[in-house]
């Protein structure tokens, strides 16, 4: 097979095993984010779980998450309640993928 098209071929092999990843994945990966094990995000811990996610801007990613879960405005996402829910929205509205 020449080189052309074999990488064509791992690209599409590439293409379709990008899935992804479900709303109680990301709430897995989230909650796992949770290092001092306080039920709550900080930005710190918020942005390495977009670093684990693959964002190459998690800073940015971060501060639109914080703008979008926030509700009470405390400075951090309170994984027991809808601030998580709204959290991993707007995350699948992203587009992560599972490579």
């Amino acid at each position: 097979m020449g080189s052309y098209l074999k990488n064509q071929t791992e690209c599409v092999k590439d293409n379709q095993a990008q899935v992804l990843w479900t709303n109680d994945q990301l709430a897995k990966i989230f909650r796992s984010h949770d290092t001092n094990n306080d039920g709550k995000l900080s930005r710190d811990e918020l942005k390495a779980a977009f670093k684990y996610l693959g964002s190459h801007c998690s800073s940015f990613r971060t501060l639109r998450a914080f703008n979008h879960a926030d509700g009470d405005k405390d400075g951090f996402i309170d994984l027991s309640g809808p601030e998580l829910s709204e959290l991993v929205s707007y995350a699948h509205s992203c587009g992560y993928k599972v490579f």
